[in-house]
C-alpha cells in the first residue's frame, strides 16, 4: 500500500470546499456540533473496519479521480452536460437515445451513492457502463458517421476511457494484494478511514467542523508522507540521542501526532458537545483499531463491572474472571482524563500481563467535561476498594499512564493518608506509574521549551485540557496536581516510574521523584533517553528495528512486580 494510497483514503472519506488552512474560521466552531445519533454511538466497541470498506473507499476517491480526468480531455465537451437536444435542433434525439448520460450526472450519481450494490458498496463496473453509455449514445444518434466530428470526439473519448478502466482495474488488484502483504498498513489505513468516517458524519450539520476535520486529516496526511518541512531540531546531529536514533516510521509517525495536535483549536475542547460527539468518537475509533493492531496470543479480554465501575480485564488464558490469584493490576488509563478508554489501552497491557501473568483491570472511569475532579479518581478509588474487598487477590498493585498516573497517586496517597482507611482497605502492594502527569499548573518548565519539537503534548492544549478536569479547582493545589505534594506519608507504597527523555512532562516528573526520594518513598525511576511521553505504548510504530526499547520498560515490570516486601 502506497502512502499516497493512505492519504487518499483519509481524504477521500471528508470533503469541504472550503480553505483547509483558514484556522481562524474554527475560532466558533462551538455551535455547530450536535450530539451523534445514539446509532452511531451505540456501535459494537470491538467492530473493526472490514477491508472491503477500504476498498471500497480507495475505489470511491480512484474513480472520483477518473471521472476528473476524463472531464479534462478536449474531446470531452460534448459528454460533459446533458445534450440540449432542442437548441442544437436534434428534435428526433429523445426517441433514439432512450438513456441519456453525462458526466456530470454520473459524477452526481457517484456521490449520491448511485452506483453502491446491496451490501452499500460502490460497484465499480455500474460507473463504467454509464462511462461507455455516454459514448455509444452519440455513435448510435449519428449512426458511428466519421464524417462528423462529434463521433470522432466520442471514439476518441471511448479508447481514453478504456485505457483509464484497464489501469482503475489493474491499481484496484495491486491494491487488494497490498492488503494482505502489508497488514500493519493495512490496519493503520483502516482505522485513518473509520476516522474520516466518523469525521465526515459529525460534520454534516456543521460547515467549520467539516473545515477543521478536512483540515486536520489533510495535515496529518501531508506530515506522513514528508511533504511538511520538518523542523530544524532532526537536523542537528550534535544531539544524536533525539530523533536520529528513531526509524524513519517512528520518527514521522511522532511528527504526525505532534503537529496535528497543535492545530486542535482551544474552543473545541472547551466545548462539551464538541468533546463528546466529536473529539471522543475521533479518538477512540483510531486508537482503539491501532492498539488491537497485534495483540499477543495467550491472553483474553473480559468486560465487567466492578463496585459500579465499568471495565474490562485482560488475563492470561489459564485464568476465569473473578478467580483468585496471587497478584492483581489495577490500572488508570491516561488520555488527558478526557480521552481514551480501556479499549485504547489494550494492547500495552496485554504485553504486560504476558511478560508478568498478572491479571489487569483497565478502569473506565467517568470523564469530564461531564464528570471532572473528583469523579475520575473516585472511581479509581471505589474499585480497588471493591477488589480489596472481594479478596480477588493477595496483593494489589496500582498503574496508571499519564493522566491516569496522576490518579492513581492521588488514590494511593489518600490511602496511605487516612488511618481510618487504612485498616479496612490495606495499601497496594506497588505503584507502577509511566510518564504521569502529575503538575497540571506545569506548562512553562524547562522540558516544556526543550521538547516541545520533540514530543507530542502541546502546552496550550494541555493546559485548556487541565483547567476542564479541574473544574475550578486551582491547577497548583495538590488535589488536582499531586506532583506538587511537599510530603509523602511513611509507608508510601514502592513505587516504579518511567519516562522518557524527551518529553515534556520531564521536569515535573523528576522533581516529583526527587520530593518523594527524599521522603523515604522507595522509588525506582527509569528515564529513557531519547524517548518520547508514554513511549512503550508506541511499539507499534516503532517497526522491526530490534533496537527499541520497549522490552526492557516490560521486563523492568515484571520484575518489580514479582518482588515482595513483608
Amino acid at each position: 500500500m502506497t502512502e499516497d494510497s493512505l492519504q487518499g483514503l483519509v481524504l477521500g472519506s471528508i470533503s469541504s470546499s472550503e480553505d483547509l488552512n483558514d484556522a481562524s474560521s474554527l475560532e466558533n466552531i462551538d455551535h455547530n456540533f450536535t450530539n451523534v445519533e445514539s446509532s452511531e454511538e451505540d456501535s459494537d466497541p470491538e467492530e473493526i473496519v472490514k477491508q472491503d470498506l477500504l476498498i471500497h473507499k480507495w475505489c470511491q476517491k480512484q474513480l472520483g479521480d477518473l471521472l476528473s480526468k476524463l472531464s479534462l480531455e478536449p474531446e470531452a465537451v460534448p459528454f460533459l452536460v446533458p445534450v440540449d437536444w432542442e437548441r442544437l435542433g436534434l428534435y428526433d434525439y429523445p426517441e433514439v437515445v432512450q438513456d441519456p448520460i453525462d458526466l456530470h450526472t454520473i459524477s452526481k450519481r457517484l456521490d449520491a451513492s448511485f452506483y453502491h450494490d446491496a451490501d452499500d458498496l460502490i460497484d465499480p463496473d455500474l460507473i463504467f457502463r454509464d462511462i461507455e453509455q455516454c459514448w455509444e449514445n452519440c455513435l448510435m444518434y449519428f449512426e458511428h458517421d466519421l464524417d462528423v466530428e462529434v463521433v470522432q470526439m466520442a471514439m476518441k473519448m471511448s479508447s481514453v476511457a478504456k485505457r483509464m478502466e484497464e489501469r482503475f482495474w489493474a491499481d484496484l488488484s495491486a491494491f487488494e494484494e497490498s492488503l494482505e502483504k502489508r497488514p500493519l498498513a493495512t490496519q493503520v489505513a483502516l482505522a485513518a478511514t473509520r476516522m474520516g468516517v466518523a469525521a465526515k458524519k459529525v460534520a454534516k450539520k456543521g460547515r467549520k467542523t467539516a473545515v477543521f476535520a478536512n483540515d486536520m486529516v489533510k495535515f496529518a496526511a501531508d506530515w506522513w508522507q514528508g511533504k511538511r518541512k520538518e523542523s530544524p531540531f532532526w537536523k542537528d546531529e550534535k544531539d544524536s540521542l533525539i530523533g536520529l536514533m528513531w526509524p524513519p516510521r517512528f520518527k514521522r509517525a511522532i511528527a504526525v501526532v505532534r503537529e496535528t495536535v497543535r492545530r486542535v483549536p482551544l474552543s473545541l475542547l472547551s466545548s462539551e458537545k464538541a468533546v463528546q460527539s466529536f473529539l471522543k468518537p475521533l479518538a477512540e475509533s483510531i486508537l482503539r483499531t491501532v492498539s488491537s493492531l497485534s495483540m499477543p496470543s495467550g491472553v483474553q479480554v473480559i468486560h465487567d463491572t466492578i463496585g459500579d465501575i465499568k471495565g474490562e480485564w485482560i488475563l492470561p488464558d489459564s485464568y476465569e474472571p473473578h478467580s483468585h490469584a496471587e497478584k492483581v493490576l489495577v490500572w488508570a488509563h491516561g488520555g488527558g482524563f478526557v480521552l481514551c478508554s480501556p479499549a485504547t489501552h489494550r494492547f500495552f497491557l496485554a504485553r504486560i500481563v504476558v511478560h508478568t501473568g498478572v491479571p489487569t483491570f483497565c478502569v473506565d472511569f467517568r470523564k469530564p467535561p461531564r464528570h471532572p475532579f473528583p469523579v475520575p479518581k473516585n472511581d479509581i478509588l471505589e474499585v480497588y476498594k471493591s477488589i480489596q474487598k472481594q479478596g480477588f487477590a493477595d496483593a494489589v498493585f496500582l498503574g496508571g499512564d499519564s493522566a491516569g498516573g496522576n490518579l492513581v497517586l492521588s488514590v494511593a496517597k489518600e490511602l496511605a493518608e487516612s488511618e481510618s482507611d487504612s485498616v479496612e482497605t490495606p495499601l497496594p502492594e506497588g505503584l507502577i506509574l509511566l510518564s504521569p502527569w502529575v503538575d497540571l499548573s506545569d506548562t512553562t518548565g524547562d522540558s516544556w521549551h526543550q521538547y516541545a519539537d520533540v514530543d507530542y503534548i502541546p502546552s496550550k492544549q494541555a493546559e485548556v485540557i487541565a483547567g476542564i478536569y479541574a473544574q475550578g479547582v486551582p491547577l497548583r493545589d495538590a488535589r488536582v496536581s499531586p506532583g506538587r505534594c511537599r510530603t509523602w506519608p511513611v509507608g508510601f507504597p514502592r513505587t516504579l516510574l518511567d519516562y522518557g527523555g524527551c518529553e515534556v512532562f520531564r521536569t515535573q516528573i523528576e522533581r516529583l521523584a526527587d520530593n518523594m526520594m527524599h521522603h523515604g518513598v522507595e522509588l525506582d525511576a527509569t528515564v529513557e533517553d531519547g524517548m518520547v511521553h508514554c513511549y512503550p505504548q508506541l511499539e507499534y510504530l516503532w517497526g522491526p528495528d530490534p533496537d527499541g526499547p520497549f522490552e526492557a520498560y516490560f521486563e523492568r515490570v515484571s520484575t518489580f512486580m514479582a518482588m515482595k516486601y513483608f
